[in-house]
C-alpha cells in the first residue's frame, strides 16, 4: 500500500485545486458585481444629465419669451374672461387702451404672458414652468418652500439650483436660475424699488422623470441581463474546467498509487501486470494530450477578456477627464495585463506545438522592416536598462523574401528579449547576412545572430535552455515561463532551419539562426538596399561596406518656431497626433502629416523628418509646450 505521507500530499493538492477554483469563481463574481454597480450609477447619472439638459432648454425658452416681451414693453390683447385686466398693473397709466374701432385692449407684461402660457398650454410639452420672486407683484406667484430656498441662495451668489423632488407623488427634476432686472423690467416693477442688475426673482422649471426612469430601467435591465448571462457562462466554464482538472488530478493520483503498488510486488507480479501497465501508460498519454488541448482552448478563453480589459484600460487612459493618478493606475493595469498576455501567448504556442496544431503560414516579408520593428518593440525596455540595441543588415540581402513573417518576428523578439533580460550593461547586436550555399549545390540561407555582453550561460545549462520550463540562473532571479527558447527552437525547425548557441559565462552569449532564403521577386532588382528607417537604434552597414560621409540629418533641421507651429494646430489634430505618436502608428502619422500640410506648409517638412527619424518624444514635448524639437 502507498505510504500515508503520499496520500496526504495528494489530498493537499486536491484541496488546493478546490480552493483555487473557489477563488476564481469569487473573483469572477466580484468583477461582474463591480461592473454592474458602476453601470447602475452610470445609467442613473445619464438619466439626470438628460433631464437637466431638458430643464435648461425649457428655462432658456422661458427666458427668451420673457426677453421678447420685455423688449416690446409687453403686449396689448383684447380683454376677455381668460385674459382679464391685470389689477397688479393698475399703477400704469396706459394699462388699458381702446382702439379707434372701439376694441378694449389690456396690457400683458412678460410674467402675465408666461403664466398664461404655462397654465393653458403646459400639457403640450409636459414641463412645468413658473416665474416667482421673494417680492412678487402678484401674490399668487409667491414661491413654494423649495423655490424660496433657491431665491435666497441666488442673493448669496449661487448661479443655479437643481434637485430631484416629488410633485403630486411623481418624481421631477426641479431646476431654477435667477432673473436679473433690466431696463425694460422697470416699467412694471420700478415702484417696488428694483434697479437695473438686481436679482428680481427666478424662473422655476420642473421636468417629469418618470419617462426617463422608464427608459433607464429598460436599458439597465437589458445590460444587466447580458452581464448576468456572461457571468453565468463564466461560472459554468470555470466550474466545468475545475471539475476536469480535479478529475485529472484524481486520475493521476490513482495511477501513481497503482504504479507504487505494482513496484512493491515481485517480478512475477510485474509480468502479470505488464498489460495493465501498458494500458495505464496509454491512458496517461491521452490525459497529457487532453491537457495540451485544454491549455490551448483555455488560453483563447483567457485572452478574449484580457484583451477587452487592455482595450478599456487604454481608452480610459486616453480620456480627457482622466487625472494623472488615474492614468498612472491604468498604465499599471495595462503593463501587467500585457505581461500576463505574453505569458498566455507562450503557453498557447507551446500547447499548439505539443498538440501538433502549429502550422507554417508563408507570405511576402519585408525583411529589414521586420527586423527593425522587432527591435523597436524592445527599445524602451533596453533603454530602461541602459543598453544599446544595434542592427546590422548585409547589403546583399534581398528586401522581400518568402517566409512566415509572424514567426520570424517572434524568433527575433524572443532572442533579443532574452539578451536584454540577461544583460546588465553594454549592448545587444542583431545581425543578418547571407549564408552562401555549398559549392556542391543547394540554396543560399539567411543567417541571423543575436550577440550580447551579458552574464553568459554556464556550460552545464547550455544543453538544457531549449527545454520547456527551464531557465538559466538561480531560482527567483529570472522572470517568465521558460518557454521562449523552446518555442523559438520549434518555430525555427518548423521553418526548415537550425538554431545554435555559443556562450561563455560572464562574457556574453551568441545565438545563431539559419533559415532558408527565398527572394520574393527578381533578386537583381532587390539588390538596392531598402530605405533606412532610423528607429532610435544604432544602425550600421555590414562589415566591409563603406558608410556614407557624415551629414546633417534632415530631422536636425527644424525651424525655431517648430513648437509654436505645432501648438497652433487645431485641438483635434494635436490630440490625434499625440495618440498616434504614443501608439507608434506610422500609417496614422503619415495621414496626419498630409492633413497638416494643407494648413502649414512650412511645418510639414520638419515634422515629416522628425517622424521618419522616430523622434516621437521630442515631438510630444513640443506639442506639450516644451519648445522646439
Amino acid at each position: 500500500m502507498p505510504a500515508p505521507a503520499t496520500r496526504e500530499g495528494a489530498d493537499r493538492r486536491i484541496r488546493r485545486l478546490r480552493l483555487y477554483l473557489v477563488l476564481a469563481l469569487a473573483g469572477w463574481t466580484a468583477t461582474f458585481g463591480g461592473l454592474s454597480w458602476w453601470l447602475v450609477g452610470h445609467f442613473q447619472g445619464l438619466t439626470l444629465e438628460l433631464a437637466y439638459q431638458e430643464a435648461r432648454a425649457n428655462f432658456n425658452k422661458d427666458q427668451a419669451f420673457r426677453f421678447w416681451g420685455t423688449l416690446h414693453g409687453g403686449v396689448y390683447v383684447p380683454v376677455s374672461d381668460q385674459t382679464p385686466r391685470n389689477p397688479y398693473l393698475a399703477h400704469l397709466p396706459e394699462r388699458d387702451i381702446t382702439t379707434p374701432g372701439g376694441q378694449e385692449l389690456t396690457l400683458m407684461n412678460p410674467a402675465y404672458m408666461l403664466r398664461q402660457l404655462n397654465e393653458q398650454f403646459g400639457d403640450l410639452f409636459g414641463v412645468r414652468g413658473n416665474i416667482t420672486s421673494l417680492d412678487p407683484l402678484r401674490p399668487e406667484n409667491a414661491p413654494d418652500d423649495w423655490e424660496r430656498d433657491a431665491l435666497e441662495a441666488f442673493e448669496d451668489g449661487v448661479d443655479e439650483r437643481l434637485e430631484v423632488a416629488y410633485i403630486e407623488q411623481e418624481p421631477y427634476l426641479r431646476y431654477m436660475a435667477p432673473m436679473e432686472t433690466d431696463r425694460g423690467c422697470l416699467q412694471c416693477h420700478a415702484h417696488q424699488g428694483y434697479q437695473v442688475g438686481d436679482i428680481r426673482g427666478g424662473v422655476s422649471v420642473a421636468v417629469p422623470l418618470s419617462g426617463y426612469q422608464a427608459h433607464e430601467e429598460v436599458a439597465m435591465g437589458r445590460t444587466l441581463g447580458a452581464f448576468a448571462g456572461i457571468w453565468l457562462l463564466g461560472l459554468l466554464g470555470l466550474g466545468y474546467s475545475g471539475q476536469r482538472v480535479l478529475r485529472d488530478a484524481r486520475f493521476q493520483h490513482a495511477a501513481t498509487r497503482e504504479i507504487q503498488r505494482l513496484n512493491e510486488g515481485l517480478e512475477q507480479r510485474v509480468r502479470e501486470r505488464t498489460a495493465e501497465l501498458e494500458q495505464a501508460r496509454q491512458s496517461a498519454e491521452e490525459a497529457n494530450r487532453a491537457k495540451s488541448v485544454f491549455l490551448a482552448n483555455m488560453s483563447h478563453e483567457l485572452r478574449t477578456p484580457l484583451n477587452a480589459i487592455l482595450g478599456f484600460a487604454r481608452l480610459a487612459g486616453q480620456a480627457p477627464q482622466a487625472s494623472p493618478d488615474q492614468r498612472e493606475q491604468l498604465g499599471f493595469v495595462e503593463r501587467n495585463g500585457e505581461h500576463l498576455l505574453s505569458l498566455i501567448n507562450d503557453v498557447l504556442d507551446m500547447a499548439k506545438i505539443e498538440s501538433g496544431r502549429q502550422t507554417l503560414e508563408e507570405g511576402v516579408v519585408d525583411l529589414p522592416r521586420t527586423l527593425q520593428d522587432a527591435l523597436e518593440a524592445l527599445r524602451h525596455r533596453a533603454e530602461g536598462r541602459g543598453l544599446t540595441l544595434t542592427l546590422e543588415v548585409a547589403e546583399d540581402l534581398p528586401r522581400h523574401i518568402l517566409s512566415d513573417g509572424r514567426k520570424l518576428r517572434q524568433i527575433v523578439i524572443n532572442l533579443v528579449s532574452n539578451a536584454v533580460k540577461y544583460t546588465d550593461a553594454g549592448r545587444v547586436v542583431l545581425s543578418a547576412r547571407r549564408q552562401t550555399a555549398e559549392p556542391s549545390g543547394g540554396h543560399d540561407g539567411l543567417l541571423l545572430a543575436v550577440a550580447d555582453t551579458g552574464r553568459g550561460i554556464p556550460v552545464e545549462d547550455q544543453d538544457r535552455v531549449f527545454e520547456p520550463f527551464v531557465q538559466s540562473g538561480r531560482v527567483g532571479t529570472t522572470e517568465g515561463t521558460g518557454l521562449g527558447l523552446p518555442i523559438t527552437r520549434e518555430f525555427v525547425e518548423l521553418m526548415g532551419g537550425e538554431i545554435g548557441l555559443e556562450s561563455t559565462s560572464g562574457e556574453g552569449s551568441r545565438f545563431t539562426v539559419s533559415l532558408p532564403l527565398v527572394p520574393a521577386v527578381d533578386e537583381e532588382r532587390e539588390r538596392q538596399p531598402a530605405p533606412r528607417r532610423h528607429l532610435g537604434l544604432s544602425y550600421r552597414y555590414a562589415e566591409g561596406t563603406p558608410e556614407p560621409p557624415a551629414e546633417v540629418h534632415p530631422a536636425d533641421r527644424v525651424p525655431e518656431d517648430f513648437g509654436q507651429r505645432l501648438q497652433a494646430l487645431p485641438a483635434d489634430q494635436r490630440r490625434a497626433l499625440a495618440q498616434a505618436l504614443r501608439a507608434g502608428d506610422l500609417d496614422a502619422l503619415e495621414a496626419l502629416v498630409r492633413d497638416i500640410g494643407e494648413q502649414d506648409a512650412v511645418l510639414v517638412p520638419a515634422l515629416r523628418a522628425q517622424v521618419q527619424a522616430f523622434r516621437y518624444q521630442e515631438i510630444l514635448a513640443a506639442l506639450n509646450g516644451g519648445g522646439g524639437a
